[in-house]
């Protein structure tokens, strides 16, 4: 099957300047594609690239089969866009923007009671005058308005506070469900630990890493952390654990291993030699943003182009 989305050697050019530098990369049916990178790296080009709000300096683009380059009306009328500013009309009702957006997409007008009950939007409201969290969820409706296959969703929870982007987390999650593609650009990390299927992580305008988030954690060689919570500590025991660099994180001693299962079978030799009281034991693996700070570090010579393919998220 011919994936949603296709860019191959894609590159933007402002000048000399190179805002996006040669990248490829397949977006699935039906996944959330995480596009992730620090302010400047290029994601937000990329996103207008793809949805043909700014030109291709080389490379190609395909979106639902069409090419981004001389099918841009195919292409505008399969996706849905929801910028990182609210791109609505602030003078305008929630309901006068989805019917105005309706009619220039010849969608059905029932879309816009529909969406406004599925979003739980207060349609006489004008949309100047609503609060961040409505102003997202008015932008996503709009998006949806005629009913795109593909969304692209440019930091769809900036700005927003707690309450208002849990929402807009579980509404990603609720379109995916029903077939939507998304490709979503996020500086939130925590949004990276659930959202996306794979992530793509581009610095300095090209990709430096893209795979499932397993995949993407056995990159940075950080080795799994074992947390222990043991009784009593002594002398002994910190001296099996030394070659580990041991910390303390409260009640816990945490240490960093190549090799769980090697280092927890020595563990529970010594807890028995110790006679040592086991209260918890578990392992984890380094968290997305841990990836992320490593692989996008501002020393080039930490940035490597990687991919990987295979593992279960």
């Amino acid at each position: 099957m011919r994936p949603v989305i296709e860019a191959r050697e894609l590159t933007k050019m402002y000048g000399d300047f190179t805002a996006v530098d040669g990248i490829s990369f397949d977006v699935k049916k039906g996944e959330i594609f995480g596009f992730l990178g620090p302010n400047g790296a290029g994601k937000t080009t990329t996103v207008r690239m793809l949805s043909t709000l700014t030109s291709i300096t080389a490379g190609e683009a395909y979106v639902n089969g069409y090419d981004v380059r001389t099918q841009r009306l195919d292409v505008k009328r399969s996706i849905g866009v929801v910028p990182d500013v609210s791109n609505l009309y602030d003078e305008l009702t929630v309901e006068e923007n989805l019917r105005f957006l309706a009619r220039l997409y010849d969608a059905p007008l029932e879309n816009v009671s529909r969406l406004i009950k599925d979003f739980n939007l207060p349609p006489k409201r004008k949309f100047g005058k609503l609060s961040s969290g409505y102003r997202r969820r008015a932008t996503i409706a709009a998006a949806l308005i005629h009913e795109p296959p593909v969304l692209f969703m440019d930091e769809p929870t900036v700005a927003l506070d707690v309450q208002s982007a849990k929402l807009v987390r579980e509404m990603i999650l609720a379109l995916n469900k029903m077939g939507k593609t998304i490709f979503l650009t996020t500086h939130n990390m925590a949004e990276a630990e659930v959202l996306p299927h794979r992530i793509a992580i581009i610095n300095r305008g090209k990709i430096v890493a893209l795979g499932k988030r397993n995949e993407l954690r056995k990159l940075v060689g950080a080795g799994v952390r074992v947390r222990l919570k043991v009784e009593p500590i002594s002398n002994r025991l910190l001296k099996f654990l030394e070659p580990y660099n041991p910390t303390f994180d409260e009640d816990s001693i945490v240490v960093t291993v190549e090799d769980p299962d090697k280092f927890l079978g020595e563990f529970w030799e010594v807890k028995d030699e110790l006679g040592l009281v086991v209260r918890h034991v578990s392992t984890e693996l380094p968290s997305i943003e841990e990836v992320f700070l490593e692989l996008t570090d501002e020393n080039e010579e930490r940035i490597r182009p990687a991919t990987c393919g295979g593992c279960p998220i």
